[in-house]
């Protein structure tokens, strides 16, 4: 996967002492948690490794116990690093935990990682190409390469596959063509602005059960968790800024980005940065980082969340860029009347700064942009359906 080796050299931090033990190198997490708290002790054990033992190939063995993973996206650039290991340095990798059984997570009881619980070199392939390509169960995994991103063709027929793996779950026709349509913006955004691979990760949970305040809520609950990634040099926000310090010629919409910009320097600070307001202009409906393009591009990516969240009893949705995450926090996603996107509860991008739950420091440095979109939904009660 192109990049991926920036995971690693753009979160170098001070390497500690690793000491084998039966001649492997022994990762062990017992605090019941993983997240991007976790990814960043393992990319530090992971570097710590290599200073150290520069010139041997030595397996490594990540040891967890019972475990909650926080989200999808967390698990799954952990699979990344894994395929890093065994396809770059040719490590053996070994993955030892008991994650536990939760709707937004429940994906990883399919994932690759599966195969790492005792190693040898036919499940080193194995995970190599499960990592890239799986349809299976209740689990859609593709890694399209950089040069298919710009191939209608291509594409065209990936949202086909997606769209009928989506059909086997009941889910209803408005939301399988909701969730391909976010899809869609999103592999297309890792063309435009990450010029990189990018990995496509879905998974569609069983029937759960929802209780609130220990009562059974009425109903079924499914879950459809969401995640697409790219590792690249190129980060979400970094064609906006160099439109901007270009000579690029005004358009009305990109002279409120430049009017917008000089209002909201006057607030940067350690919680709300520059890198920070050129991700939520990345996310602006009509809003394009290529050059060459003044209308094309931006997204509806944003909008679409929306439409989905509206239909969600729950989510969960954010996006990593660099240092810096934003949240699509479901009640400050409304649009004014000139189509701006606020991220605040005045709905107002032109002079008033995002809410603080919006945007944060991410607890890795991801070079490139991830999107971890988590939807609860509702199970349709098929007899009433029928019945209007």
């Amino acid at each position: 996967m192109k990049n991926l080796n920036k995971l690693f050299e753009n979160n170098c931090q001070k390497t500690t002492t690793i000491k084998l033990q039966g001649k492997a190198a022994v990762f062990w997490d017992r605090s019941g948690k993983f997240s991007g708290e976790t990814i960043g002790k393992i990319i530090k054990f992971v570097n710590s490794v290599h200073k150290q033992y520069r010139n041997i190939n030595v397996p490594i063995v990540f040891e967890f116990g019972s475990v909650l993973i926080a989200d999808k996206l967390s698990y799954v650039i952990f699979e990344c690093i894994c395929y890093h290991l065994i396809s770059v340095y040719h490590h053996r990798v070994y993955v030892y935990w008991d994650p536990q059984n939760d709707i937004l997570t429940q994906g990883v009881f399919s994932s690759p990682l599966l195969l790492l619980n005792g190693m040898d070199n036919d499940k080193a392939k194995r995970y190599s190409n499960v990592f890239k390509m799986d349809i299976f169960g209740t689990h859609f995994r593709r890694l399209i390469p950089s040069e298919n991103l710009s191939d209608n063709n291509y594409l065209g027929n990936l949202f086909k596959e997606l769209d009928s793996f989506l059909k086997v779950f009941d889910i209803v026709e408005v939301y399988r063509d909701q969730i391909t349509e976010v899809i869609s913006e999103l592999v297309g955004n890792a063309g435009e602005h990450g010029k990189s691979d990018c990995l496509l990760d879905i998974d569609v949970t069983h029937d759960h059960i929802k209780e609130k305040k220990s009562i059974r809520q009425e109903g079924q609950f499914y879950g459809i968790n969401i995640a697409v990634l790219n590792f690249s040099e190129y980060l979400l926000g970094d064609g906006i800024k160099r439109k901007m310090n270009s000579d690029f010629s005004d358009t009305s919409r990109y002279d409120i980005v430049k009017q917008a910009y000089n209002y909201h320097k006057n607030y940067f600070n350690i919680d709300y940065g520059e890198d920070d307001f050129f991700n939520i202009t990345a996310l602006q409906d009509k809003i394009s980082g290529r050059m060459e393009y003044e209308y094309a591009g931006g997204t509806g990516l944003t909008k679409l969340i929306k439409t989905l969240q509206d239909s969600a009893d729950t989510d969960t949705c954010y996006m990593i860029s660099g240092g810096r995450s934003v949240y699509f926090v479901r009640k400050l996603i409304e649009y004014d009347d000139k189509k701006w996107l606020g991220f605040n509860k005045e709905k107002n991008y032109l002079t008033a700064i995002p809410d603080e739950e919006v945007v944060s420091e991410c607890l890795i440095y991801f070079p490139g942009t991830a999107y971890n979109l988590n939807f609860i939904m509702k199970r349709e009660d098929k007899n009433e359906e029928n019945r209007t």
